[in-house]
């Protein structure tokens, strides 16, 4: 009898690992979204956008060009909302270098400073949104990239999303005793703020840190042998047109650098 159920065990075991195989591969097939190599060798190649003295159309195509990654992947919202943060962003760094005054000068240097690094924050943001875990550090192995870097990249991935849900639990907690986290309470009373929201989501992150590691040691991420995947990642020709396009957008970024700056066009 304890033969016959083991047996049955078994086979319920493998048709639900089948079940959820065949899951995973029609949710990755049906989603459409840049894959995650080609993902990270953008991003570092717009870092060589963002560092590089160049004019500001190049800068514009280039927030346009991470605007369309975005929008590729379904999240055309997320794209409209990083580009009229943007235009804010260029508006209120035009106004206050124009001004004329000292101080207003500095705010624009250091908007002039987030417009450069606007497209990397893009791409970055629309990594963690949505590459997942598994994906990534399948991405990684295939890249045969070593394994601390796996493991810390696939860390970070993790983390951001828990640090964003953690931080609206506790948003969440003070609206129930009658406190709200807005910018009028941090200007008034800044240190309540940090006693009420500052100190609750450090010591939920610390605890959260902790559960993260403990879960990522028991699906085995220090294991010597070769990790295996459920995701099957393929390069489609969307990925390729958008790696091609942003290396051609880094070669423009040196070919038309302009002369006499040396860092991000700020001095």
């Amino acid at each position: 009898m304890s033969a016959v159920l083991r047996n049955w065990r078994e086979e319920a075991a493998a048709v639900r690992a089948d079940d959820v195989e065949r899951y995973i591969e029609r949710a990755v097939d049906g989603r459409r979204s840049v894959d995650p190599r080609i993902q990270m060798v953008i991003l570092v190649m717009t870092n060589l956008l963002a560092t590089t003295p160049t004019p500001l159309a190049i800068d514009v195509v280039g927030v346009l060009s991470a605007a369309a990654v975005v929008a590729y992947g379904g999240r055309f919202g997320s794209a409209f909302k990083w580009l009229v943060g943007y235009a804010i962003v260029c508006l209120a760094q035009t106004l206050c270098i124009s001004s004329g005054d000292p101080l207003f000068g500095s705010v624009g240097g250091m908007l002039t400073l987030m417009r450069k690094l606007y497209v990397v924050a893009m791409l970055a943001a629309n990594m963690v949104a949505t590459i997942r875990v598994g994906e990534l550090a399948c991405a990684l192995q295939r890249l045969k990239a070593p394994r601390l870097i796996t493991i810390a990249l696939s860390m970070v991935l993790r983390f951001f999303p828990t640090l964003a849900a953690e931080a609206k639990a506790v948003a969440d907690s003070m609206k129930l005793r009658g406190v709200r986290l807005s910018v009028g309470n941090v200007v008034r009373h800044p240190l309540k703020m940090i006693e009420y929201f500052a100190v609750p989501l450090i010591l939920r992150v610390s605890v959260v840190t902790d559960e993260i590691s403990r879960a990522a040691t028991v699906r085995g991420i220090d294991s010597s042998h070769a990790r295996t995947s459920l995701y099957s990642l393929r390069i489609g020709f969307a990925s390729w047109a958008f790696l091609a396009w942003f290396a051609g957008l880094s070669v423009a970024s040196i070919a038309f650098a302009q002369d006499g700056y040396t860092f991000m066009g700020l001095f």
